[in-house]
This record gives structure tokens, C-alpha cells and sequence, in this order.
């Protein structure tokens, strides 16, 4: 830490020395207040929405909310698929049968066998009725005509399984299987996806994935789709890093764009500064680096406007960001900080915000 410190101080002597023509001025002038009008200064809100460039933005990849890859129930060769990639189905729609000449015997025949045990249950009921018929025949006919039904029942439901229905409503996107080709039960035929419920998935560092929130909001751009912009909300977050990357999935539900988007597009992620923010201390603000300067005694200091006038706040920062400095010490939430303007200010200078 203490090699950190000293080449951030480096640092801020260095690019206060930049400024030395102005900032010198401003330290001379810090006990007596400029009164020949407000100066106008440009500043940031400590922990407020201004915070939002200090976000960070992710590649996403959009997917299609809910996909299901269908198949037949029983083996067989298929007769038609009646549909093609890309092409728009609904829920329920008959999408490829297969030869179900064979299936339809043997429902012909369990519907037949069905017919004599109903026949016969009612005869011997009219025995058992009369008393004319010993129990362990009747329990036998009953025994009989259920097994029947069973074995109806099945048959029919094979039939029914030689045609393939939708699931969703929504695209094609995949043709696994050709008329005239050969399954097995539970074979992937087709691939539809709904383009309704769309997302879009980013793979986060291990060192960011804690400022990522269930239900947390980014806004999610796509420059190849007329520059669309929509506000995704975190519903996914995996809990376990990728082997090769060591990075973490998560998705984002996007509304619907009227197809706009397909699956596979890709687009910007910009999280928001609340959700970047959460994986710092609860007291460090960031701030532009040039808000923060060093003085003759190498403390740190920052102008902030209170009561409309210049008032100095020393500070301590201790590390860089990607975006500025990163201040741990000496600021409050709501502070107004200067960033642009401070070579003239002294203390007690009457200001005024851009």
C-alpha cells in the first residue's frame, strides 16, 4: 500500500505541476475570497447519478428468452416436416409426422381387443348379477377389460405421438432431421425459439461479478439495429466461473423489440453506476482525476461548493480507476465537488455551477 500511495502522490505532483501557473494562484488567494463575481465552475455530486460514466460496459449477446429443440416419442421415418428454417410457427401448430402405418395397426388392434372385453364384461355382468357367475371369473373379466383399455390407450397415444406439435409460438431456427430420414424416440428434429422474451448475456470478472444485483437495470444498445437503445433488468447470475475464462455469465431480460433483434446480435451493456459503485467501499466516491490536488505539505484536497461559496475539504485517495480517483476519505454523499474551474477558486470565492 505504501508504494501505492507514493506513486499516486507522484502522480498528483506531477499533473499539479501542470497547473502550477493557476493553482499556485488559487492557493495564495485560498484566505481571501474573490468578490468581483461568481465564478463559474463545473462540479460533481459525490454518490449521485453523475456517477454513471464511472460505469463500466460489457459485449452482450442476445438469446432468445425460451427455445425448445422438439422430437417424436416413438422411433420411426419421417413421413414430412412441414416446416422450414426461419419460417414463424404457433404454439400448437403441426410442424413433421412419420410413417405411422404401422402404429395405426396396432391401435386397430387394441381398439378391437377393447371391443371383446367391453362385449364380454357386459355378458358376465349380467351373470354376476344373478349370482350365476363365480367371483374369481368376474374378477378375471374385470382384470381383462382394464388391461385392454391400457393397452388402447397406449396404441392411441403412439398414434398421436406420430405427429410433432410446437410447443411455443415463435421462429424455426434449427433443422436437425430430413424427410425420409430414420429416429429414434427423443431425436431432435427442430429447434424453435421465441424472439417474445428475449435476453441478453455478458461474461463478467471474477473481480466485478459482487457489484452485479438481481434486478439490477442496464441499458443495452445496439448500433446494428438503428442504434436501438432498451433498459435490460439482471434476472441470471452465475455462481460459477467458466473454466477456461474464469469469468461469470449474466443475463439481462430485454422488453420486446418486435423481432427487431434475433438471437445471436451483439450489443452494448452499460451497467449503471449503482451496480459498479457496489463493489467499493460504501465511502469511496469517484471523482475525475484533476478534482484532486496536492498541496505544498503533500495533502491531498478537493474544492466543494457550500453555501455558494469555495470552501477546501482535504481528502484522501488512494488508487486509480479506470475512470479517475477514487476518494476514501474526507467527502459526505451530496458533496459538490469542483472538477472544472478550480485554478481560480480560493476560499470562500463566490461560484456558480455550469
Amino acid at each position: 500500500m505504501k508504494s501505492k500511495r507514493t506513486t499516486y502522490a507522484m502522480a498528483l505532483a506531477a499533473m499539479t505541476a501542470v497547473l502550477a501557473g493557476t493553482a499556485t494562484t488559487a492557493c495564495s488567494n485560498s484566505d481571501k475570497p474573490t468578490e468581483t463575481g461568481p465564478l463559474k465552475v463545473e462540479v460533481k455530486v459525490a454518490g449521485s447519478g453523475a456517477d454513471a460514466n464511472g460505469g463500466r460496459t460489457y459485449s452482450g449477446t442476445v438469446e432468445s428468452g425460451e427455445s425448445s429443440t422438439v422430437s417424436f416419442n416413438v422411433p420411426g421415418t419421417i413421413k414430412k416436416i412441414y416446416v422450414e428454417v426461419g419460417q414463424k410457427v404457433t404454439k400448437g401448430q403441426l410442424l413433421a409426422t412419420v410413417k405411422s402405418e404401422s402404429l395405426q395397426n396396432t391401435s386397430n388392434i387394441a381398439q378391437a381387443e377393447l371391443a371383446e372385453a367391453q362385449d364380454a364384461y357386459r355378458r358376465m355382468k349380467k351373470l354376476h348379477d344373478a349370482n350365476a357367475l363365480p367371483e374369481i371369473k368376474w374378477v378375471e373379466v374385470q382384470q381383462k377389460l382394464k388391461q385392454a383399455q391400457n393397452a388402447a390407450a397406449i396404441a392411441s397415444r403412439g398414434v398421436g405421438d406420430a405427429s410433432l406439435h410446437s410447443p411455443i409460438s415463435g421462429y424455426v431456427s434449427a433443422k436437425l432431421a430430413d424427410d425420409g430420414q430414420t429416429v429414434i424416440a427423443a431425436q431432435p428434429v427442430l429447434t424453435i425459439v421465441s424472439l417474445t422474451d428475449m435476453q441478453v448475456a455478458i461474461s463478467v470478472p471474477e473481480d466485478e461479478i459482487g457489484a452485479f444485483k438481481e434486478g439490477s437495470a442496464a441499458t443495452v444498445t445496439f448500433d446494428g439495429v438503428d442504434s436501438l437503445k432498451t433498459t435490460g433488468r439482471l434476472h441470471q447470475k452465475a455462481v460459477v466461473a467458466d473454466p477456461l475464462t474464469r469469468s461469470y455469465s449474466v443475463k439481462y431480460d430485454i422488453p420486446s423489440t418486435d423481432g427487431r433483434l434475433l438471437p445471436g446480435m451483439i450489443g452494448t451493456v452499460s451497467v449503471t453506476a449503482a451496480a459498479d459503485s457496489a463493489s467499493r467501499t460504501p465511502q469511496q466516491f469517484e471523482l475525475p482525476s484533476q478534482a484532486v490536488l496536492l498541496a505544498s505539505d503533500n495533502t491531498q484536497f478537493v474544492w466543494v461548493v457550500k453555501n455558494g461559496r469555495a470552501e477546501r475539504r482535504t481528502v484522501t485517495a488512494e488508487q486509480f480507476s479506470d475512470n479517475g480517483v477514487a476518494v476514501s476519505r474526507g467527502l459526505q454523499r451530496g458533496d459538490s465537488v469542483i472538477i472544472a474551474g478550480m485554478q481560480k477558486v480560493g476560499t470562500g470565492t463566490r461560484v456558480t455551477t455550469k
